[in-house]
């Protein structure tokens, strides 16, 4: 798993890179010869999607996403425990649920062939970050609950 997340890392920091290069190039293009690339900002956006959903996979394995997190400080280690486990359960059905819906969606625009605007890309493209980022999460959550399941029960409370 550590090696995908280093693959994971290396694509995000090679989709950052080439979005500021062609940045830069088209504010040379368009400043400098006035002559724009056209389809520039388009393409930062689709970059921008890979990278919030690479990055939502990073996250995800880290364990950072924001929560409200007071009750779970405060609360016992069993009761962690407990809310470790439902919480991990909730984001596996929600991401499963996410990862089969954005299947479907990009299946329906491999099968239309749409095309983006300007630099007339397959929309699979933008639209091939969701499953492509929810089927890495998932997997993470079930090694996660998997891990959790198997655990070893805490501790009884002592006071």
């Amino acid at each position: 798993m550590r090696a995908i997340l280093n693959v994971i890392r290396a694509v995000l920091g090679a989709l950052i890179f080439a979005g500021v290069a062609l940045n830069f190039a088209n504010v040379v293009g368009r400043y400098v010869f006035f002559k724009p690339i056209i389809w520039a900002e388009e393409v930062l956006v689709f970059i921008m999607i890979w990278c919030v959903m690479l990055g939502a996979t990073v996250v995800t394995w880290e364990n950072q996403h924001l929560r409200m997190d007071a009750v779970y400080h405060l609360a016992p280690p069993r009761v962690r425990r407990w809310l470790n486990l439902t919480a991990t359960f909730a984001f596996l059905l929600a991401g499963a649920f996410v990862l089969v819906q954005s299947a479907r969606v990009v299946a329906l625009l491999a099968s239309t062939g749409q095309r983006s605007v300007v630099a007339e890309l397959p929309m699979v493209i933008p639209y091939g970050a969701l499953p492509v980022s929810f089927g890495i999460i998932v997997v993470v959550l079930v090694w996660r609950f998997r891990t959790f399941v198997l655990a070893e029960p805490a501790p009884p409370d002592v006071d």
